[in-house]
């Protein structure tokens, strides 16, 4: 899917501005902001809920969606719902075709339970379903694991993975918990006043964010000349910031043997969080 060039106002007031980027069926990308910065604006119009936009989106003919709270009806059961979402696409719901991912879900079970039983996980996990009924292409998913508890957010994101890989589904997910984000995710877009900011890929190997404070710039500077260990972020007169693969133990050894001397060493991983706060200014951000 080609997103190109999407720019939304509404009146006077850009919510989206020239946003482009694109996403692969297989693959799953997070979207991460503020309130307001425009993450369901983007996910409506990539599910074609919102038509009046300037740019364009190809690959849009065959998309599933889950923004905002599911729209369920309290006197209807579970199975019930699968039936109706499936009539509207033209389709039969064939539940043998669903059932590994009902149980991965834990819906089995609760299925014939009308849904105003259900709990606001149970709820939405059945809006997750509901989005597969027209064997999408991609799915956009606006905060699908809201009001879960841990454990069960955990077995909705491992569902979602299986999804995107057996089913070669394309994912595209938006979520306050930078946590959820970071385990699913193959890379992660920072949207802000409408415009994607930074976009960052997400390894399975740790990386590090270290900062290293010298005595004096000359040893800086020799420092700074011989590393190998990975990408400098930033640096003053006598102090730098790096992201490395490479251990602790490793950047000591090399300090030593270049026979320079430290005076302040601070080292932490780097997760999604930390990168979104030092970015995105992420004090303010709901996470």
């Amino acid at each position: 899917m080609i997103i190109d060039s999407i720019t939304k106002k509404y009146k006077q007031q850009v919510v989206l501005n020239g946003l482009s980027f694109d996403f692969k069926q297989g693959e799953i990308i997070g979207l991460v902001g503020k309130n307001g910065a425009g993450k369901s604006t983007l996910m409506k119009i990539i599910a074609q809920t919102v038509q009046n936009f300037d740019g364009s989106i190809k690959e849009t003919q065959n998309v599933g969606y889950l923004i905002e709270e599911p729209k369920l009806f309290g006197k209807k059961t579970g199975l019930a719902h699968l039936n109706y979402f499936s009539a509207i696409y033209g389709n039969k719901f064939h539940r043998n075709e669903y059932e590994e991912l009902l149980k991965g879900l834990q819906l089995s079970g609760v299925l014939n339970r009308k849904v105003r039983e259900y709990s606001l996980g149970m709820k939405q996990k059945l809006g997750i379903v509901i989005s597969l009924l027209n064997n999408p292409s991609y799915v956009i998913l606006d905060e699908p694991t809201n009001g879960m508890d841990i454990e069960t957010s955990i077995e909705v994101l491992q569902q979602l993975k299986k999804m995107a890989k057996e089913r070669n589904i394309g994912i595209l997910i938006s979520s306050h918990k930078l946590e959820d984000i970071e385990s699913v995710c193959s890379r992660v877009l920072f949207l802000e006043d409408g415009v994607i900011q930074e976009e960052q890929q997400v390894s399975d190997q740790n990386h590090y964010l270290v900062k290293l404070v010298f005595d004096t710039p000359t040893e800086l500077a020799t420092f700074q000349k011989h590393q190998e260990f990975g990408t400098i972020l930033r640096s003053s007169d006598t102090s730098v910031e790096l992201e490395t693969t490479t251990n602790t133990a490793d950047v000591f050894q090399f300090v030593n043997k270049l026979g320079i001397r430290l005076n302040d060493f601070t080292t932490e991983k780097k997760t999604l969080r930390n990168v979104y706060m030092n970015k995105m200014g992420g004090a303010k951000h709901g996470a």
